[in-house]
């Protein structure tokens, strides 16, 4: 199925729930289809509607459709027509099956209008109450009390307490402004009320929330649903408190007043007893104006306020709960359903949070948290105390967890996924409309040219200096391999209707000394999938200008192979290699690259990719720096498959010394990643760089898993499917699966020999010691 969701912000540029939410949704999404996502981004330096296209930083299978709508010109608005046009376009590029709307505030809401009448099955998640209220949480924001809340939608009430603001503050025109602003809030609320029904489904993450859109807003019932968030609860696993400190509250979220964290500041100054408040959050300008609150304070008060870095996402529990005993959320909106309250809840942290909306609906009192009196400081500081007090108690209301659960546990992801897609393929059959079902893999990784390269690197297993394979090949009359270009339009043709959005040519050899490469750039345009390319950056045959031209419009990803950060570890690896030719063919791919996504067009991902060696290992960190000071976007890299016994001491994995030498290099890698940024202002994403546990000799992450099985296929020269990226030979221990020139790739991925692959892999020797498993995303060392 090819989903787009609609979301007003997404990771890493915003981080709030619903983008957050996001995120993990078009993830778990991805596993089995195609996902697009149309968001925003506020750049006052580019023009205003300014469209490009981006990967999701974090998983490359997603393609991220970014408009430009600055803040300081889009305040009010809530259509554009160029929008509308822009996204038209994108639906008539992409002809999504389902489209899901998380939020169109900064986006436009007329875009319904467009999806209604291509008749495509529109889901659409409530995040909050912006539909039925302008400014999305029921807070007045000009009334005589600070931050009231509001007790309903009404056009004149809306008009003065909340669009105030932008009156003139002339007194003789008070009276025409609010008339103007009343009818602008009618006008919006009308036209609200005539898309809403456009909608085929909504889903309420709290049954408070779908009872006031039923009863305040006469959504039909029918179109609503509860369903409430679902999370990725590997990476809220392994929490551990450290010990030796007095209690710690913690508060997780954005510095805003509509938050409540000035009146969690307020309430700690008034507890008595020892204890901590750890705040984390990105720095917002309303982050200083907290701190000179902070600053009034008696020094003792001041010294037990910390002030914590914004975290990711994937660290929550080593960053943030092994750190806390309980977590605060004062909100003085009405939430429906905080992700904060889930998490802490799935780590067995108790909550403390208000006595109304989707916050009381997940914390019961002095079951799993406490609850305190809307809005009231005193009342927080008092259920605070109660803690600080009994702090085993605290441990015991953690214990409860989620309480809508028997086992405690929040909704997991991959659940939470399979509803969502049975809504859409609900939806799909209320609407009539019949669509493929074909299973098969994201990604096909075709061995075009295995036997054809230009380079003699120490650790390939064909080209090595150290192989007889070549030899040997040559002695027998065995004519080199070459892939007809015939089988990749076969396997192509019929993924139609497939999750296949990507392919590879060989990573073995170099793929652009394949005599049809051409034509493979040719059916990526003519079937709609990406190219993702390994090339050795030496770019024969064309040179890096020419090739570049016709890659960066269709590639997903260009990673080019390097193996050190400087000409001397280089060139002894890659033997072949020219540093400075291939310097300068890197530096001229990325501007091509950066003139092409400039114009509005494919932003192509760079990657610079190599093997962990003993004789670059030392460079990691400076391979990381050079990524940064060219625009790289990522570095990614594996550890050694050792194929001759002239490189085993070579392998980073080979004995305890070489894993701690290792785990040195790759924290200084992360730590450079960490604190450096690239020219862009963005962070340079590294893959596979981690430390290891001592007995990763034998297995690389006891915990880890296949990152292959059941998303990608590799089909080798002679058109056998291959299940993953293993040596050839040694691939040949996991089975026989078929060939794509006799069998289809839909055949093969349901069979039972694959299948039972996919649940019984690590019963293979070689799936246990290999070393492309992926870490558990809680795996923090």
């Amino acid at each position: 199925m090819k989903i787009l969701k609609v979301i007003h912000g997404y990771p890493p540029r915003y981080n709030a729930g619903s983008e957050v939410y996001s995120q993990t949704l078009c993830q778990g999404l991805a596993d089995a289809h195609e996902v697009h996502v149309f968001t925003r981004q506020e750049n006052n330096f580019e023009p205003d509607y300014k469209l490009h296209t981006e990967i999701d930083p974090s998983d490359p299978r997603i393609l991220l459709h970014v408009i430009n709508m600055p803040k300081t010109r889009n305040q009010t608005r809530y259509r554009h027509e160029e929008i509308d046009r822009l996204f038209s376009d994108l639906l008539t590029r992409i002809q999504p099956d389902v489209i899901h709307i998380g939020h169109l505030n900064h986006l436009s809401t007329s875009i319904l209008e467009g999806v209604k009448k291509k008749n495509i099955p529109l889901i659409y998640t409530l995040h909050d109450y912006w539909l039925m209220c302008p400014r999305g949480q029921f807070i007045q924001r000009n009334s005589e009390i600070p931050w009231q809340i509001c007790d309903g939608q009404d056009d004149e009430k809306c008009a003065q307490k909340c669009f105030k603001g932008f009156f003139s503050g002339a007194s003789n025109e008070a009276e025409t402004d609010h008339e103007y602003w009343t009818r602008w809030v009618g006008n919006r609320m009308d036209h609200i009320r005539a898309i809403a029904p456009l909608v085929d489904c909504f889903i309420a993450p709290s049954q408070y929330l779908l009872e006031r859109y039923r009863d305040d807003f006469g959504l039909e019932e029918s179109k609503l649903v509860y369903m409430d968030y679902g999370f990725d609860c590997d990476r809220l696993k392994g929490r551990i408190r450290k010990e030796g400190e007095p209690f710690v509250f913690g508060y997780i979220g954005t510095h805003i007043p509509a938050k409540g964290i000035q009146n969690l500041i307020h309430a700690f100054s008034h507890i008595k007893y020892e204890c901590k408040l750890r705040i984390w959050g990105r720095p917002r300008e309303e982050t200083q104006n907290l701190k000179n609150i902070i600053s009034t304070f008696p020094m003792n008060i001041q010294d037990r306020i910390e002030w914590k870095t914004e975290y990711r996402n994937q660290e929550i529990v080593t960053d943030v709960f092994n750190h806390v005993d309980a977590i605060v959320v004062p909100s003085i909106w009405v939430e429906n359903s905080p992700l904060v309250i889930h998490e802490a809840l799935q780590v067995r942290l108790p909550v403390i949070t208000a006595d109304v909306g989707g916050m009381s609906e997940y914390v019961h009192h002095e079951k799993n948290g406490l609850l305190f009196a809307h809005r009231d400081s005193v009342s927080l500081a008092h259920q605070m105390e109660r803690l600080v007090k009994n702090p085993k108690w605290a441990i015991e209301l953690g214990k409860k967890g989620y309480i809508q659960s028997t086992t405690g546990n929040i909704p997991e992801i991959k659940t939470h996924i399979k509803n969502v897609v049975s809504l859409y393929y609900k939806t799909l059959e209320e609407k009539g409309k019949s669509m493929a079902k074909k299973p098969g893999p994201w990604r096909i990784t075709f061995d075009t040219n295995p036997d054809h390269c230009n380079f003699k690197c120490v650790m390939c297993e064909c080209f090595s200096p150290h192989s007889n394979v070549k030899k040997e090949r040559v002695a027998a009359g065995i004519p080199k391999r070459e892939m007809s270009i015939d089988l990749i339009r076969k396997i192509l043709e019929e993924s139609r209707g497939s999750p296949l959005r990507e392919i590879i040519p060989s990573t073995m050899g170099e793929p652009l000394l394949y005599q049809d490469f051409e034509q493979i750039i040719d059916m990526c345009q003519e079937f709609g999938v990406k190219l993702n390319l390994t090339t050795n950056g030496s770019f024969p045959r064309k040179g890096a200008e020419e090739w570049a031209k016709l890659l960066v419009p269709v590639c997903s990803d260009i990673k080019i192979s390097w193996n050190g950060a400087t000409k001397e570890t280089q060139e002894k690896i890659m033997i072949g290699s020219q540093w400075e030719r291939d310097f300068g063919n890197l530096k001229t791919l990325i501007r091509i690259r950066d003139e092409h996504a400039e114009q509005g067009k494919n932003w192509c991902r760079i990657t610079l990719q190599l093997t962990f060696l003993g004789t670059n290992v030392d460079e990691l960190a400076d391979i990381v720096r050079l990524g940064l000071s060219l625009g790289v976007d990522r570095i990614k890299g594996h550890h050694l498959w050792a194929h001759f016994k002239e490189i085993k001491t070579l392998s980073m994995r080979h004995n305890a010394e070489a894993i701690a030498r290792w785990n040195i290099a790759a924290r200084k890698a992360l730590e450079v990643a960490a604190t450096q940024l690239l020219p862009n202002g963005k962070h340079i994403l590294l893959e596979n760089i981690y430390p290891l546990e001592e007995n990763a000799t034998v297995n690389l992450l006891p915990e880890g898993v296949c990152p292959f099985l059941g998303k990608e296929a590799w089909v080798n020269t002679e058109g056998r499917f291959n299940p993953c990226c293993a040596p050839d030979q040694e691939r040949l221990s996991l089975g026989e699966f078929g060939n794509l020139n006799e069998n289809t790739m839909e055949e093969i991925w349901q069979d039972s020999a694959y299948q039972d692959l996919r649940q019984n892999y690590l019963k293979h020797s070689l799936c246990i010691g290999c070393n492309m498993r992926k870490p558990a995303e809680s795996f923090v060392a």
